[in-house]
This record gives C-alpha cells, sequence and structure tokens, in this order.
C-alpha cells in the first residue's frame, strides 16, 4: 500500500509538473472538445451538489487537457482539493493534493498572467499552511506578490505575511527593523484601502441619509423611498464589508507591531535614521508609527511633521502640524492648521478629528462661540456622531468663569448636562467599542456636572422650581430645566 501511494504521488507530481512548465498553448476547449465539456460538465455537477470527491476526477481531466475552458476550473479546483486535502488520512496521498494545489496556482499564471500576483498570494499562505517549514520562501513569495498586487492583495495575504515576518526574523536573528518594514509596506497598502473603503462608505451612508430626508418631508413617495433604498443599503453594505475585512486586519497588525515598536525602539531607530536621511519615505514612517504608538511628545515626530510639511504638503500633514501647535500650546497656529486642512480633507473621520481639535483649540483662547460652531459642523458631517454634544457640554462646563455675571452662574452645568444626556441617549446599547467609549465618558462627565448643580435654596430665592424652564444667558443663550 505504501508503495503504491508513493507511486501515486510521484504520477500526480509529474502530470501538475509537466503542465505547469510551459503556458497553455492548445485550444480553448482542448484536443477532443467533446471530452472536455463533458468533465466539465461532470464535475460542476457534482460541485454544485458540494460532493468535491466525486467532482476530483472529471475536474482534473478538465484541468489537465483543456484548462483554459473555464476560469472557473482554478475556482473551483482550490475548493475540491482542501477539501480532500482535509478528510485524506494517508500522507502520501494528502502530500499529492497538496502538491496539486501549488501546481494549480503556478498552472494560472501561466494560463492568466495578470492573476500572477493573487496566485502568488496563495502559493505563500498555503506554503505557511501546510509546509511552514519552508518560510523563507514563502516570506520571498509575499513580498513579491504585494509589490505585484498592490492595494488589489487580500486581507488574508496581508495577515499572513506579517506572521511570516515574525517567524523570518526570529529564526535569521535579525533586528525589529525587519517587523517595521514589513510592516510598512503592508500599512501603505491598509491605508489606501481603508481610506478608499471609507470614503465609499461614507458616501452611501450619506445618500442613505439624504434620502430619508427627502421621505420625511415628503418630497418623494415611500414606494420610490424603498426601490432606491435597497440599493442605497447593498452599496453601503458592500463597502462596509470590506472596511470592515481591513479594518480587521489593521487592528491585529496594531496588535502585533506593538509588541515589537515600542516608543524608546522608535525613537533609538528613527533618531538615526533621521539624521542620515529625511527623505520623504522616512518622514512618512515616522508620522504613521509614531502616531500609532502614541509616542508624539518628542522632538524626532516634531521634526518628522514640519519638515514633511514643508517639502510635501497634504491634508494629514496639516493635519499634524495643528495637533503639534496645540500641543505646544500655539492654539491660533492650530487654528489656522485646521482651518487650512478641512477643505483637503475627503474621509469623514478625519473631518471629525480636526473639528474636535478645532473646537479645543478656540476653547483654549476662550472663543467659545467659535468652538460650538465648530462642534456642530461634526454634526454636518455625521447627524449621529454624539462627540459633538460631548465637546458642547465640555465648552458649557468650562463658561462658568466666563459666565459669571449672571444672575445663577451655575446654570451653565444645567446646560451642559443636556448636552451630555444627548450623547448618552445617542450611545446607549451599542456594541461598538467608540460608541461605548463615548457613552462612558459622556456618563462621567454627567456625573461631574449634576455634582455643580446650582443649591434648591439658591434656586429657590431667584423664584425658580424644580422642573421649570429657565433660559441660561451669557454666550451660550440656550433654554434648560431647573434640576
Amino acid at each position: 500500500m505504501k508503495k503504491r501511494n508513493q507511486i501515486l504521488l510521484s504520477a500526480s507530481l509529474l502530470i501538475f509538473s509537466i503542465t505547469a512548465s510551459a503556458q497553455w498553448t492548445g485550444p480553448k476547449y482542448g484536443e477532443d472538445s467533446v471530452e472536455c465539456i463533458t468533465n466539465m460538465s461532470l464535475y460542476r455537477e457534482s460541485f454544485k451538489q458540494r460532493n468535491y470527491a466525486e467532482a476530483y476526477i472529471p475536474w482534473k481531466k478538465t484541468i489537465q487537457n483543456c484548462p483554459i475552458s473555464s476560469k472557473n476550473n482554478f475556482t473551483n479546483g482550490p475548493v475540491i482539493l482542501e477539501y480532500l486535502i482535509k478528510n485524506e488520512k494517508d500522507s502520501a496521498q494528502k502530500e499529492a493534493y497538496i502538491q496539486e494545489l501549488f501546481d494549480l496556482y503556478q498552472l494560472r499564471i501561466q494560463c492568466y498572467p495578470e492573476d500572477e500576483a493573487y496566485a502568488l498570494g496563495q502559493i505563500a499562505v498555503n506554503t505557511m499552511r501546510f509546509r511552514a517549514y519552508e518560510w523563507e520562501k514563502a516570506y520571498e513569495t509575499f513580498n513579491k506578490a504585494i509589490d505585484l498586487g498592490g492595494k488589489t492583495t487580500s486581507p488574508q495575504v496581508l495577515d499572513v505575511f506579517f506572521i511570516t515576518a515574525e517567524r523570518y526574523m526570529i529564526n535569521k536573528q535579525l533586528t525589529t527593523e525587519v517587523m517595521i518594514d514589513a510592516y510598512d509596506k503592508i500599512t501603505e497598502i491598509l491605508d489606501e484601502i481603508t481610506d478608499e473603503s471609507e470614503i465609499a462608505f461614507d458616501k452611501a451612508m450619506r445618500k442613505i441619509y439624504l434620502l430619508q430626508n427627502k421621505l420625511d418631508s415628503q418630497l418623494i413617495s415611500k414606494d420610490e423611498y424603498e426601490v432606491r433604498y435597497e440599493d442605497l443599503a447593498q452599496d453601503s453594505a458592500r463597502t462596509g464589508k470590506i472596511f470592515e475585512q481591513y479594518q480587521k486586519v489593521a487592528k491585529n497588525m496594531d496588535i502585533r507591531f506593538s509588541n515589537y515598536a515600542k516608543c524608546e525602539d522608535l525613537i533609538q531607530i528613527y533618531g538615526k535614521k533621521l539624521e542620515q536621511n529625511k527623505d520623504e519615505r522616512i518622514l512618512r514612517q515616522i508620522i504613521k508609527f509614531f502616531v500609532k504608538e502614541n509616542c508624539t511628545d518628542n522632538n524626532i515626530y516634531t521634526s518628522a511633521v514640519e519638515e514633511l510639511h514643508k517639502i510635501q504638503p497634504t491634508a494629514k500633514t496639516g493635519l499634524a502640524m495643528a495637533t503639534v501647535s496645540y500641543r505646544n500650546g500655539a492654539y491660533q497656529d492650530a487654528i489656522n492648521y485646521c482651518k487650512e486642512t478641512l477643505p483637503l480633507l475627503e474621509k469623514e473621520s478625519d473631518k471629525i478629528s480636526t473639528y474636535i481639535l478645532l473646537a479645543e483649540s478656540y476653547k483654549q483662547i476662550g472663543q467659545y462661540t467659535a468652538a460650538r460652531e465648530s462642534a456642530y459642523n461634526i454634526l454636518k458631517s455625521n447627524p449621529n456622531d454624539a462627540r459633538a454634544y460631548v465637546v458642547i457640554g465640555d465648552l458649557y462646563y468650562s463658561s462658568a468663569g466666563a459666565c459669571s455675571s449672571l444672575e445663577l452662574p451655575a446654570a451653565v452645568y444645567w446646560a451642559a448636562a443636556d448636552k451630555y444626556s444627548k450623547a448618552i441617549s445617542m450611545t446607549a446599547g451599542k456594541e461598538d467599542d467608540n460608541q461605548k467609549k463615548i457613552y462612558s465618558d459622556a456618563q462621567t462627565k454627567l456625573n461631574s456636572a449634576a455634582r455643580l448643580f446650582p443649591k434648591i435654596e439658591t434656586y429657590f430665592q431667584l423664584g425658580l422650581t424644580k422642573g421649570q424652564s429657565y433660559r441660561v444667558g451669557c454666550w451660550i443663550s440656550e433654554t434648560t430645566s431647573v434640576r
């Protein structure tokens, strides 16, 4: 039995190595088109019924005799082979199926050269799955696949590549720069893809929001709304799924990368690099890595931001300059950079971050009305973003001194509590981590404001009773209720 399996393995490897050694130049349906179509029909029928073991033989004859009869031969093949690999008990036969899987991707490259990046990525992933001892070969293949594929690289390939880079670094006893280079290669792609998918998702959700407004204003009928909503919902679901997949990879990457890029490591590595070279790539790396690791309170990061903004100003460098200015107490500079940057931003999340920074900067120089306007711009960008109400609540909370001339200065805390309560109602019960954080923050601040509410005896002397409407003057000019 063992000898038979070895012969079977050798025969299988021989057939596929011959097939994969030269580009397919024969007719689309092979030398015998009737046989080709018959085998295709047989394997497809079994494949549809998920009878992959039965589909294997006619599929194999198809891939040997007429591989380019349909591209589905190459998409269905891995499903069939992986089923056989998973369920095969004999080690020699299992290895034969594994080799067929590798040869299939090589053949795909020869039949469809435009698929080389995808096929190489799958070869690399499967090398780590089935032949992890060939980690060095996998590492090289991953690099080639990613270089060729760019932003078309799948989340799986990016994820497994980073794991492989870690093994490569450890086994070769190299420095953490291997991980930094791998992370840089991956995040160059991830950042571009996630930016594009986030912008697409934001646009899709904005269309749904505007469509809902039209329905509420009776500008369109319910039937028209439902038809248009279905299309928009499909768009948002599709773009949201892509964004979610790559975000998951990015999150995994950040967790692993944090083991190799502590703040002190980054300062040591990039301090030397910055002395030797100030090219754009190094500067971008510094900004990206230092921000991700919350390592921005140092001269290396500040120098990189300033230098990159000089030679290649962008929306990202403008926002970074605003952040640096704010941290250094240059609030007017922060305001100017925010205003300069806002028209250039496409991502909703970047716009909101900039409006928050702008509001905080205005607050620091006592321009509360302008700060509140910036906060309300958050809601124009995303009406469901509860952070806007937290920001406005903070402005009201910190206004007691500025509104000391009011007959009841502590009433500003009632107004602040209204905004915190609004944020709490918007985020209550949400499962998203960011929403939970906003909820917790608003709840904590609401409790702080409640401790500073005017005393009952104080507002009673002014003729006020609990639950009564009360107009808070000063710059706030909002109606609240007595508590």
